[in-house]
């Protein structure tokens, strides 16, 4: 099967290109930062740069691209640039699109989970056969915010309360891959990890891993989205289906 993985460099798209290719299958990657990697073309889902060229010869996508890191083109990106992609494979004849979203981002308002439920809906308004997958927060996520938030000398500060139910990337590819593997499904179980957790208490697991002393503070968000954060809206606790803890994760990352 020759499959196209459209952020194929990032966390995730990276494994399931790795696991894919094992399993012997084509796999191809579409990147803005496509050096140095096999079978990848240089591209941008938001200007349509390299798309066409990407999609060619291909029968499945995997659409893994956002704009995560720049939020400032989150709707250029990940709606405007969702809209192009389609566009352009329903001219490939692409079989199967397979969509990578977050848990619960329908009841917390956050511009970039509306961000996202915006491209859900053009995924499925786009005349191409799809597959969504909302995954909780990967470990590798948790680690951007708790560095995020411990910019200041000696505290980490972050809201003690809110509520997050990690999950390991590599489990998640792996889930990506059956599905990018099989025919069309529609909205898919959520996939989460096997522990909801206060970030408190992640944080204290991260800086025991670390073997940082920092003193932690309780950081109140005073927007609405915090609340839903606190309230575990970004959990799925009846789909505990990864295995792998935060715990375990930061144990091989930091070799305890």
């Amino acid at each position: 099967m020759n499959i196209l993985v459209t952020g194929g460099t990032g966390t995730l798209g990276r494994q399931v290109v790795k696991l894919l290719r094992q399993s012997g299958h084509r796999a191809r990657i579409l990147s803005r930062h496509s050096r140095g990697h096999v079978d990848a073309v240089q591209g941008d889902i938001r200007t349509g740069e390299g798309v066409a060229r990407a999609l060619a010869g291909m029968e499945v996508v995997v659409h893994a691209a956002s704009a995560t890191r720049e939020p400032w083109r989150g709707r250029s990106t990940d709606v405007g640039g969702t809209r192009r992609l389609l566009e352009l494979a329903r001219s490939a004849d692409i079989s199967h699109i397979v969509f990578v979203s977050i848990v619960g981002i329908d009841g917390v308002g956050y511009p970039y989970y509306r961000t996202k439920v915006a491209a859900e809906r053009v995924i499925k308004e786009g005349g191409v056969p799809w597959s969504i997958l909302r995954a909780t927060q990967f470990h590798e996520f948790m680690e951007i915010l708790l560095r995020g938030f411990s910019r200041v000398p000696g505290i980490t500060a972050i809201p003690l309360r809110w509520q997050f139910q990690p999950v390991d990337s590599s489990e998640v590819a792996r889930r990506v891959v059956d599905v990018a593997r099989g025919e069309p499904a529609g909205m898919l179980a959520d996939f989460g990890g096997p522990e909801v957790r206060t970030f408190e208490s992640i944080a204290q697991s991260w800086l025991a891993a670390r073997n940082e002393k920092r003193r932690l503070v309780n950081m109140p968000v005073p927007f609405q989205f915090g609340r839903q954060v606190a309230e575990g809206k970004l959990t799925c606790p009846d789909h505990k289906v990864g295995l792998i803890t935060f715990d375990q994760y930061l144990a091989e990352r930091y070799s305890l």
